[in-house]
């Protein structure tokens, strides 16, 4: 089965929002220092932080606490996890295993699943500007966004250890909402899940599951347009780096990027990065013309096409 249909199967939301963005120009933006963001030209990587390093890690809390609740009070839903699990050749009760996985090892999972965070970029969030909340947020003093090409990023994280998972912005209400359209596309389409391996859709619906979870907010931070690229730290394929940020050593995993289409592993840099941001800055000039001279000397074509300056007053 292909990937798209399964997810359209099993992550409906997902599938949604993967086509919202083709039809948003097929933009992301990844906010950051302009630091980092010469780090990223130097090493050709991206830094992937665990979830206890996010502004918030909490949220992974809010995204188990609405699960326990859409199954704990509800005995319906329950039994319709059973049936599915049952017609399928999954063990009866993998409800309370994914349970217990959760919430028996919540503190684990922010230390061992690593994030990069990026948001959708549409034309009403100012192609050339960004958003006012997110300079302020990540970047600092000298901030810089790197717009990114959706098709460049999507594409080849099949070929590393690698999610990508838009964020949800819900309620309890919302998420249970999004959990049954869940389950009514595995009821309506059993037979078509029965003819693939039981192995495989089980464990594409219990990932389905965790990165639902790791992958909500409260609505009040749906402006946001927030998207996670996740990675598990037991998949073990990805270079990592012991590093200080703000004083607190870490360990950063990094996604790999690379200039020729015939190097080994990575995400092709010039087909990725559309153009770059310098955030409301005193010293925009200086940082614009410092990240014109790094794409010129990594080969990037039109390299003054690709800096823009946000004029946003940043108070």
């Amino acid at each position: 089965m292909e990937e798209a249909r399964l997810a359209a199967i099993l992550r409906p939301a997902y599938q949604k929002r993967i086509e919202s963005v083709n039809t948003l120009q097929g933009k992301f933006i990844y906010y950051t220092s302009a630091k980092a963001g010469l780090q990223i030209f130097k090493d050709r990587v991206i830094w992937m932080r665990a979830a206890a390093c996010m502004n918030d890690y909490r949220e992974i809390h809010y995204g188990i606490e609405l699960f326990n609740n859409a199954f704990y009070h509800s005995p319906a839903r329950k039994e319709r996890l059973k049936n599915i699990a049952l017609a399928l050749g999954w063990k009866e009760n993998i409800l309370e295993d994914i349970l217990l996985r959760l919430n028996g090892s919540e503190k684990s999972l922010v230390n061992r699943i690593f994030l990069t965070c990026i948001s959708e970029h549409g034309t009403e969030a100012g192609d050339n500007w960004g958003r006012l909340s997110m300079w302020r947020a990540y970047g600092r003093t000298t901030g810089i966004a790197f717009v990114l090409n959706a098709s460049a990023l999507l594409r080849p994280l099949n070929q590393l250890p690698l999610m990508v998972s838009p964020v949800e912005y819900l309620s309890g209400t919302g998420f249970e909402h999004m959990l049954d359209e869940m389950l009514t596309n595995a009821e309506l389409h059993i037979n078509e899940l029965q003819r693939e391996k039981s192995e495989m859709i089980l464990q594409y619906f219990v990932d389905a599951l965790f990165f639902s979870v790791f992958s909500i907010k409260h609505p009040g931070f749906q402006e946001e347009k927030e998207w996670r690229i996740i990675y598990r730290e037991e998949q073990g394929r990805l270079a990592h780096e012991l590093v200080s940020i703000d004083g607190i050593p870490q360990i950063v995993y990094k996604i790999p990027l690379k200039m020729r289409a015939e190097d080994r592993q990575g995400i092709i840099f010039e087909e990725l990065l559309d153009h770059l941001i310098i955030g409301p800055t005193g010293y925009a000039d200086v940082i614009a013309d410092a990240f014109t001279k790094a794409l010129e000397e990594l080969n990037f074509s039109h390299a003054q096409q690709r800096v823009y300056k946000s004029n946003i007053p940043l108070r």
